[in-house]
């Protein structure tokens, strides 16, 4: 039985091809917006114009705002506040845990933000929780 493996990726410097083509090469196959809003200044990659780049190229794709960062407007100015928020945030709300699990169940997902940089991002709040919830669970960054 494989390993279970959750991807993190962050567009920031990417074109949506370029984001595509890394997926590819991991072997992921289904796409988990993790960003509390889908919208982009960046061309592409808003929610309607992502889903459709997504699946031209054959991978699933699915938002999930609720496991966004409602704090990540405060992060520009307090980013270790900003993730401590958003972490409390998420404590408080031990459903939302599963519900990215099993979204993520039966292929190789990865969970997408904005941010290039995970340790700058709430994603990796969010896969420290869930490799907390699903032991064995092992984080990949793309």
């Amino acid at each position: 039985m494989p390993e279970p493996l959750l991807f993190t990726v962050g567009y920031q410097g990417r074109t949506v091809k370029a984001l595509v083509q890394r997926l590819r090469e991991a072997g992921v196959t289904r796409v988990l917006d993790v960003r509390f809003s889908p919208a982009s200044p960046k061309p592409g990659f808003s929610g309607p114009a992502l889903r459709r780049a997504m699946e031209r190229a054959g991978l699933e794709y699915r938002g999930l705002p609720e496991v966004g960062n409602p704090f990540r407007e405060e992060a520009a100015a307090d980013l270790a506040g900003a993730l401590a928020r958003y972490r409390a945030h998420l404590a408080e709300r031990p459903h939302l845990l599963p519900v990215v699990l099993e979204a993520a169940a039966g292929a190789r997902t990865a969970l997408l933000c904005s941010e290039a940089n995970p340790s700058r991002c709430h994603r990796s709040v969010l896969a420290e929780a869930l490799a907390a919830a699903a032991p064995g669970l092992r984080i990949v960054n793309l």
